[in-house]
């Protein structure tokens, strides 16, 4: 039996209510449901029931009234328990463990004579509440246990197709990136190409996360992550959302070069001027095009200015990027160590960095066609060299 909800006559009806569906060991899993537990707090859970089916491509109509419940008891509005049938079960459907079975008839005579009827029932009774207090939906729309040969998501992106930038999103498909450097700009520049469509993402970082981090890294500040190595938050963070990304303990040297063999596109986001000579020169020795940022941030009369830039190294800019950038230990750094609370530079930086990337892919206009970009924050001015 196919594993995609779609690809089945008989569950039309709840994707067209955008319910998150998924067809695991021959059960029918709702994803995504909201409920409030016993301490009023809202979480989430699955239900599941056995898939009935007439052949390969068709269900039939469900085995029983019940369906197996993976979170907690859950509650009506004002904390008391919904009067459910509830009976302990112990049963894995993939990867999810589900405790108990719920019992709620229909009205007698009534049955569920569909799994609509089946699901309907049961998430209107489980999410009402969470719906009612906070505001949460049931009916997501979200397709999980995408397979990789298909996308590089694990959730599939829909919108794509809904903005018909397919095509686009195929000039990126091919490509096997790495972000070497996950400090301020270098995680936002990852958050960023965690969400586009290329092949791999192998991100590289030695440093530990720390508080002065979190006040420059994107959303969420776990403070558990404090003194654990960076690659160990982003993993965490993103290793759900996509496939083929790898991150990786390590400080990239001279000598590094296999790590790189099968690598098509690289962002560099250091703030030490030998090693990213070092890694350039790498770089650029396997023909390898990458993208090197910086900024230099400075208090001036009371108030932070200086420069944003981005450099595109290819076999072409080679010479002249080298020119603008700075290699020397002092580096453009500057007060930027200091005055660490300025995340909107980082994702600033980041975002110059992942469109000049887009635009040589082809997928944004990119009329002046600089290599090197720089953005004044005084002055708001941005110039480049083409």
């Amino acid at each position: 039996m196919s594993n995609a909800p779609a690809n089945l006559k008989g569950l039309e009806g709840l994707l067209a209510r955008r319910y998150s569906l998924s067809v695991i060991s021959e059960h029918l899993v709702v994803n995504d449901v909201w409920y409030v537990d016993t301490n009023g707090e809202l979480q989430q859970g699955h239900l599941a029931a056995p898939l009935t089916k007439i052949d390969q491509s068709t269900i039939g109509a469900p085995k029983n009234h019940q369906m197996y419940w993976s979170g907690t008891a859950p509650c009506n509005a004002d904390r008391s328990l919904i009067p459910f049938g509830s009976h302990s079960a112990n049963i894995s459907i993939g990867e999810v463990n589900y405790s108990s079975n719920l019992s709620n008839k229909p009205p007698y005579p009534e049955v569920f004579s569909t799994y609509e009827d089946l699901v309907m029932h049961y998430v209107t009774l489980v999410s009402g509440p969470a719906e009612q207090l906070f505001g949460a939906s049931s009916q997501t729309g979200a397709e999980y246990d995408v397979p990789e040969e298909t996308s590089p998501f694990k959730v599939a992106d829909t919108f794509s197709a809904c903005a018909q930038i397919n095509d686009l999103n195929q000039r990126v498909a091919d490509d096997r990136i790495a972000i070497i450097g996950l400090g301020g700009t270098g995680a936002f520049v990852l958050d960023f190409m965690v969400k586009t469509p290329v092949y791999s993402i192998d991100a590289y970082d030695f440093d530990v996360f720390q508080v002065h981090n979190g006040f420059r890294a994107p959303g969420e500040v776990p403070f558990e992550f404090f003194g654990q190595p960076k690659i160990a938050l982003y993993k965490k963070k993103y290793d759900n959302f996509r496939h083929h990304l790898r991150f990786h303990n390590k400080r990239i040297e001279a000598g590094d070069d296999a790590l790189f063999s099968d690598i098509t596109f690289a962002f560099v986001c250091i703030d030490d001027g030998e090693s990213r000579r070092n890694i350039c020169e790498m770089l650029m020795a396997q023909k390898i095009p990458f993208i090197d940022v910086g900024m230099g941030v400075e208090k001036e009369q009371g108030r932070l200015d200086g420069l944003l830039r981005t450099t595109l190294f290819t076999e072409k800019t080679y010479e002249r990027a080298k020119e603008a950038v700075p290699f020397d230990r002092a580096d453009e750094a500057g007060a930027y160590r200091v005055f660490v609370q300025i995340a909107e530079l980082n994702a600033l930086n980041a975002a110059m960095a992942v469109v000049k990337y887009k635009q040589i892919k082809g997928f944004y206009a990119d009329d002046p066609n600089y290599f090197n970009s720089l953005l004044s924050i005084g002055s708001s001015n941005w110039v480049g060299e083409s």
